[in-house]
């Protein structure tokens, strides 16, 4: 079990990376193409817009990896002060309230897209609305003229990496033996305290 979801953590973090890169590539490109346009008094309009929304789609996906790779700002000074059995016990806990943020996300984002009643309702949209009051498969972007919930996939993606990423940290650490889960630098330091 665990080599399994290490493996698929692994995989969409790889897939993440890649989106990374790309998105980070594109942007720069994107504003200097602006600029260039706005110096020319011909600016593209349309152009602002996408680089907004690609930033989110940065911002998301870079909370996921980072969430996986454990490489979040975090405040550890009670976490290394403990002995190894209650760090563990913490790392835990930590991980145990990603993974909680991550299915609490999707389950959000279930309720939000509502895909059952929108297959319900045979991809009416116009029903759809009607019905629950969700206009989010109609609503379209101010320039580039598109359905704004492509952009909005960003968050149910995210929340099913988040999700196996915070299991796969969760079994990892639940299966690592406590002493192991001391840094080698705390290890040092705290031989030296006592």
């Amino acid at each position: 079990m665990l080599k399994i979801i290490t493996g698929l953590s692994d995989s969409i973090a790889q897939a993440e990376r890649s989106v990374l890169r790309l998105i980070a590539l594109a942007l720069p490109l994107m504003v200097l193409a602006n600029v260039a346009g706005r110096t020319m008094r011909n600016p593209i309009y349309w152009m602002d817009e996408l680089s907004i929304l690609l930033m989110v789609w940065l911002a998301m996906i870079a909370m996921s990896l980072t969430l996986k790779t454990r490489d979040a700002v975090a405040v550890t000074m009670l976490v290394d002060a403990v002995p190894p059995f209650l760090m563990k016990a913490m790392k835990i806990l930590i991980d145990l309230l990603v993974l909680v943020f991550g299915i609490a996300l999707l389950v959000l984002c279930y309720r939000w897209f509502e895909p059952l009643t929108l297959m319900r309702l045979g991809f009416d949209l116009r029903e759809f609305s009607g019905q629950t009051f969700n206009f989010m498969y109609q609503d379209t972007t101010a320039t580039l003229g598109v359905a704004k919930f492509w952009f909005w996939l960003v968050m149910p993606l995210v929340a099913v990496s988040i999700s196996v990423h915070a299991l796969s940290n969760l079994l990892q650490t639940m299966a690592t033996p406590a002493a192991a889960a001391v840094p080698a630098a705390a290890a040092g330091d705290r031989g030296a305290i006592q």
